[in-house]
């Protein structure tokens, strides 16, 4: 076929045209126009590729280079699916272009989407600044016209000052480049109705019950008076700060002196709690949401929350807790405190409280069953510094509820137990074995000496109290043990993607997993294994023959991107696993595709689905003739077992039912 030529600043086609051919960019660069920006497309990109179903150009095209096109006939759907059928190096092309496509628009309509939310509130600002001013003005034409009724004269200043209000929400650390849409996250059946819609704080009514509510928290926790009139105060000012997310050095000693306040009075509040039988709602919402006060979350959003707040929990016997709730399962002793900053766990954080001299041998033997003391551990050296994490603006942190921070309204945002199950359903549709783990077992007395065989533990995930943007995946493993859950930590009011959240954090999960099983020889390349394998490949790919020098060029962008680490870029690549190559979209170059197949397997219903695509078909095969192999050992096991007259365990069967996955 010809290649058609165009000169720089050359119309290719406009918005409205027929889509007659579809072009491949071999040279140069074409800007393609919308609606509300511009898109600038590079070789092997493809012009239309995202209007095949319409058959009309949705963008004008300009070369904006000298460009060379390869053009391919359109006539109809079909016609191009029987192309891709007879030639699957086009359809790896086509697909890869309109995966490229797809996240370049994601990303322009996530920035207009958040510059039309910030244009949004500097108006609201502006036009609730503007009706406190006239309001004012006429409140003095008032106070004129009935002084000037009386014969007083009035002398008073015309150039009166008005203070300006605006609310500048800025985000320091960079959005996520992977995102989907999580609005089926948000129309789940849920104790939460995601249709709700948070009353207008212009026209509610504080709900009497919230009307002191910061009193009423402090009275509850007897905290102690001088404690308490400076957290008041300290409330009261940044109520009133006009820009609540201020980086000058005053605003950020202010926060974090409010901050400390703040834990102090959570810390009494828990503990006053386990000596009564009832909460009033202005404890609860501030143990589940960090809610202080109703003018400073907005009348609207205390009155959704006010709705929910004999209803909203948690799932603690399905692994999902409010933060109240983890608290008191650690003071219930059905949870360890979790680890602290320096990945000490309780007991050896009081070991070497006793060897520095801070405690003494008999408080340490004390302080290991003190169910408040175990709760306090969790308090001081854990929660602080999750919730600052989860929250994600690090220098703007504050823990307490206010409007000002939530981007979303709260029927949306409120993060529930069947959302998290959801997703954790969702990402292993795509990486079956995500949260499995290998384990041993043995029953000598029907024959089974020694079989591994891998047990599913799904995470503990806990809803910490703060409206925020990020996720923790705090540890891998509770103490020692290997099957016990992981603890991954995201906020309670979540303002970003669940999922994406949860596949950043499953990825890290598996990398740490890893890690712990390996032990020393988790980098070692003569011990195969996920974190040894994909870490000589970041290490050595620049001698890799296998890597073109384009895919050797990505990988250098992708570290420099990970700050150069080898685990932020494997958590990268597997988000991009469940995020795309999961759907049949390849992202990734086949050195990283081989490693994420190998270890991070697709579930059959995908397998299936794949197994005809060229960058897949061999993985899965080889993967098939491994399990294949495995599963006819564990066929003559449980002949084994059967023929000794002994009924097969139902670790084995379901280990059976693992491999079929």
């Amino acid at each position: 076929m010809a290649i058609v030529r165009m000169q720089s600043g050359q119309t290719i086609c406009q918005a409205g045209d027929s889509l007659k051919e579809l072009y491949v960019i071999g040279e140069g660069t074409v800007q393609a126009a919308f609606p509300g920006g511009t898109l600038m497309l590079q070789k092997g990109d493809v012009i239309g590729i995202q209007d095949i179903r319409s058959a009309i150009h949705s963008f004008s095209y300009t070369a904006a280079t000298d460009a060379a096109l390869v053009p391919y006939p359109f006539n109809s759907l079909e016609h191009l699916l029987s192309l891709f059928q007879s030639n699957p190096n086009v359809m790896h092309l086509f697909f890869s272009a309109s995966a490229r496509l797809s996240t370049s628009l994601q990303k322009q309509f996530s920035e207009l989407e958040a510059a039309a939310a910030q244009k949004y509130t500097d108006l609201e600002s502006t036009v609730k600044q503007l009706t406190s001013e006239l309001e004012a003005a006429r409140l003095k034409c008032a106070e004129l016209e009935a002084e000037l009724e009386t014969n007083v004269s009035l002398g008073f200043d015309e150039d009166m000052d008005s203070d300006e209000a605006f609310l500048d929400i800025s985000e320091e650390e960079d959005i996520p480049e992977l995102s989907i849409s999580n609005e089926e996250y948000e129309d789940l059946p849920d104790l939460i109705d995601a249709s709700a819609v948070v009353p207008d704080d212009d026209a509610t009514e504080i709900p009497p019950e919230l009307t002191d509510a910061l009193s009423t928290i402090l009275n509850f926790g007897n905290c102690e008076e001088e404690l308490a009139e400076r957290f008041i105060s300290e409330v009261i000012t940044y109520r009133s700060m006009p820009d609540k997310d201020s980086t000058q050095d005053s605003d950020r000693s202010f926060r974090n002196k409010m901050n400390n306040d703040f834990y102090k009075v959570y810390k009494a509040v828990f503990t006053a709690s386990l000596e009564r039988d009832t909460m009033p709602p202005a404890v609860k919402l501030f143990l589940q949401f960090g809610f202080v006060d109703a003018k400073l979350a907005g009348a609207g959003n205390s009155a959704y929350l006010m709705s929910i707040v004999d209803s909203y929990q948690g799932e603690p016997e399905r692994g999902v807790y409010t933060f109240y709730e983890w608290l008191l399962a650690i003071y219930e002793g059905d949870k360890e405190p979790s680890r602290n900053e320096f990945d000490l766990d309780y007991p050896a954080y009081l070991r070497e409280q006793k060897n520095s001299g801070n405690i003494s041998a008999a408080e340490e033997k004390h302080m290991l069953t003190s169910p408040i003391d175990r709760v306090y551990f969790e308090l001081e050296n854990v929660f602080p510094i999750v919730n600052k994490m989860t929250f994600g603006r690090i220098s703007t942190f504050c823990p307490l509820l206010s409007a000002h921070n939530l981007a979303k309204p709260l029927p949306q945002s409120i993060v529930t137990p069947q959302k998290v199950f959801h997703t954790i359903e969702e990402i292993k549709r795509t990486d079956f074995s995500a949260y499995c783990r290998e384990t041993v077992y043995t029953e000598e007395s029907i024959g089974i000496v020694r079989e591994f065989l891998q047990v599913e533990v799904l995470p503990d995930v806990i809803l910490m109290p703060n409206a925020g943007i990020r996720g923790a995946m705090w540890q891998e493993i509770e103490g020692k043990r290997r099957t016990t859950p992981s603890r991954m930590m995201i906020s309670v009011i979540e303002l970003e993607s669940i999922f994406q959240l949860m596949v950043r954090m499953t990825g890290e999960f598996r990398w740490e997993m890893c890690k712990r099983i390996q032990g020393a020889y988790w980098n070692n390349i003569a011990e195969r294994s996920l974190t040894s394998e994909y870490t000589d490949y970041a290490q050595f790919y620049k001698r890799n023959h296998d890597l073109s020098p384009e895919a050797k060029e990505k990988i250098k962008l992708n570290l420099q991107k990970s700050k150069n680490s080898i685990k932020e870029m494997f958590i990268r690549d597997y988000a991009t696993w469940i995020m795309y190559e999961g759907n049949g979209a390849p992202h990734l170059n086949k050195i990283a595709r081989g490693i994420l197949f190998t270890y991070c397997p697709f579930a059959a219903p995908l397998r299936q689905k794949l197994g005809s695509h060229p960058l897949y078909s061999n993985l899965i095969e080889r993967y098939q003739m491994q399990i294949n192999q495995k599963l006819h050992h564990l066929d003559m096991v449980c002949n084994k077992v059967e023929k000794g007259g002994f009924t097969v365990p139902e670790e084995v069967e379901n280990q059976k039912a693992f491999y079929k996955n």
